[in-house]
């Protein structure tokens, strides 16, 4: 899964800004995520047009970038974050971010992205039951 990170102001009208640039242009949302920390924020998104929707958003003025991002899916239990958080830090892996995406059925699915993605995504997959 690619995500797509944009670094901005913190004000208001900016997510309806860019979820509006992105309608304009018929990229369909799969993801959101904000933060604001005083006057700077972060939107972290996942869209079914990754390229398209890097573009629309430097051509309205935004600054972004694309990275790969592993997609696990969890037991939604106490200690099962836990788990999978000392699993990568015991081999050496940074945990750059982590976002939930869902919780259903008994199960989490989580987004992160690492400072060792390939390494993040074989120890997940070596520990399908985490």
């Amino acid at each position: 899964m690619k995500r797509i990170i944009v670094s901005t102001k913190n004000e208001i009208g900016v997510i309806a800004d860019i979820t509006g640039t992105l309608a304009e242009r018929g990229i369909n949302l799969h993801s959101i995520d904000t933060e604001g920390v005083g006057d700077h924020g972060m939107v972290i998104i996942s869209t079914d047009d990754d390229d398209a929707a890097l573009l629309a958003l430097s051509r309205a003025g935004y600054r972004a970038v694309a990275d790969d991002a592993l997609v696990v899916r969890l037991p939604d239990e106490p200690g099962a974050l836990a788990r999978l958080s000392m699993r990568l830090r015991d081999a050496g892996v940074n945990i750059q971010s982590m976002h939930i995406l869902n919780r259903h059925g008994g199960q989490a699915t989580i987004a992160l992205s690492a400072d060792n993605i390939d390494l993040a995504r074989s120890l997940v997959d070596e520990g399908s039951r985490i």
